[in-house]
């Protein structure tokens, strides 16, 4: 799996949630162009609500909301807010939380969920490329003894989870053993090993913060 394939999620979450702030954004520009009034539910079918109202002019006006709920959100005879288009009483909306924010939320919750999502798949890889630039640079090299390939099951990605190389080092001067993992691999490395140790660039003085060189495997293909 390349990585950039995983920013379609958060491409898409961001757009959702654009796309819920773009309705709220539309209401309100409706809504300034609207005449507020106060109308009777006259109406229930499959918990869709129908009210009745009397314009400023004494029109009678009437609205089927597409916004239905079981249980209903409203009863018959129930007075409520509604808003309603000056030249064009059938425009009109009940002015409740239900009809204002159901379809917003809707939409933001579950692009709030693909960004989320796809920021966990995304992040990571983005912030270790950004940790081994840093340490190419100021890093200390070890070299740690490979002693497993395992998956990462913490993350699945269309049904599968990447895999990580492990290796170990002992500092010699702490006699503390410190292993290492490297970054998501969508492909098993374990056939590409022919060496026993891998290259690790760490912190000297912080060792958990640490890279390790992986560029002797091969390129994952499209």
């Amino acid at each position: 799996m390349k990585p950039g394939w995983l920013w379609i999620f958060p491409g898409v979450g961001a757009l959702m949630l654009a796309g819920a702030l773009g309705i709220q954004v539309a209401r309100f520009s409706a809504e300034a162009q609207m005449t507020r009034t106060e109308g009777s539910i006259v109406d229930i079918e499959g918990g869709c609500p129908t009210v009745s109202f009397t314009t400023l002019d004494g029109t009678l006006g009437e609205y089927h909301s597409s916004t239905c709920s079981t249980p209903p959100a409203f009863a018959i005879g129930e007075r409520v807010a509604v808003y309603y288009h000056p030249q064009d009483p059938e425009r009109a909306r009940i002015d409740s939380f239900t009809e204002n924010w159901i379809g917003s939320l809707i939409v933001g919750g579950i692009g709030l969920i693909f960004l989320l999502i796809g920021l966990v798949l995304v992040l990571p890889p983005l912030l270790a490329r950004r940790c081994a630039a840093q340490l190419q640079v100021s890093g200390t090299p070890v070299q740690a003894e490979v002693v497993d390939v395992e998956l990462n099951g913490a993350l699945t990605a269309n049904g599968r989870s990447p895999y990580r190389i492990v290796a170990q080092w002992l500092n010699p001067q702490t006699n503390q053993l410190h292993v290492f993992r490297s970054a998501n691999l969508w492909f098993d490395p374990g056939p590409y090993i022919s060496e026993s140790l891998v290259t690790v660039m760490i912190d000297p003085q912080n060792p958990k913060r640490y890279s390790m060189d992986t560029r002797f495997l091969p390129e994952l293909a499209d």
